[in-house]
């Protein structure tokens, strides 16, 4: 039996997806200035991924970030960022998290008001009753599966009940932003863009009022 072609194109799309340079590497002397900057547990991580998927989420939303991730812990001398990547959710060392940003681009923010010890221990258990779940590369808030906005929305969301982003439609996107790469779209849904479905964009957590620059290195 032949696969069927929206079978491949799904799977065409997981490839594009996995498609990101996993091999740079920060500059010793920026990560210095990061160490300096003392990042700690709850601290949001902004970067920018390449590969086809994640630069049309930055195109889309007419920002250089295309993805974020939290730091939930401090372990071997170095922080631990828990992020939803492609294709589960696991842990990455603060340093490689940010040396596959392009162009070393990153933004770390924090809530006005550090998180308690309890709400920090909370997070990283968060993270763990999270860890190996799949990708949600339909970008769907309402999705078992999850995506890195979500997830570190609902990390601070549980934890503190503090919400940072804006929950927003495909509609609501592509309209704020009429250049907008809307083919690519219609690939990517295999032929159809749920206009309805709601989102959250790392683009709009990094505006988030709520949260204050510790160190960034941005365009």
């Amino acid at each position: 039996m032949q696969p069927k072609p929206r079978l491949l194109l799904a799977l065409g799309n997981l490839f594009i997806a996995l498609a990101v340079n996993a091999r740079a590497r920060i500059a010793d002397p920026l990560y210095q200035q990061v160490v300096e900057s003392r990042p700690a547990v709850g601290d949001i991580v902004f970067t920018r991924l390449g590969g086809p998927i994640f630069s049309r989420v930055a195109e889309t939303t007419a920002s250089w970030t295309s993805h974020v991730g939290i730091i939930v812990d401090y372990r071997d001398g170095d922080w631990v960022v828990a992020e939803s990547g492609v294709p589960v959710v696991r842990k990455t060392p603060l340093r490689r998290f940010l040396g596959r940003s392009v162009d070393q681009q990153f933004s770390i923010r924090r809530l006005p008001q550090e998180p308690s010890e309890g709400q920090k221990r909370a997070m990283l258990a968060f993270a763990n009753s999270q860890l190996g779940k799949p990708y949600a590369l339909g970008f769907d808030l309402d999705s078992r599966r999850t995506f890195c906005s979500k997830f570190v929305h609902d990390a601070v969301y549980i934890t503190t009940q503090q919400q940072i982003g804006e929950v927003e439609t495909f509609e609501h996107l592509l309209h704020r932003n009429p250049s907008a790469p809307v083919g690519f779209w219609r690939v990517w849904f295999l032929g159809r863009i749920p206009l309805q479905r709601a989102t959250i964009t790392p683009a709009s957590e990094l505006q988030s009022p709520l949260l204050n620059v510790v160190i960034e290195h941005t365009p």
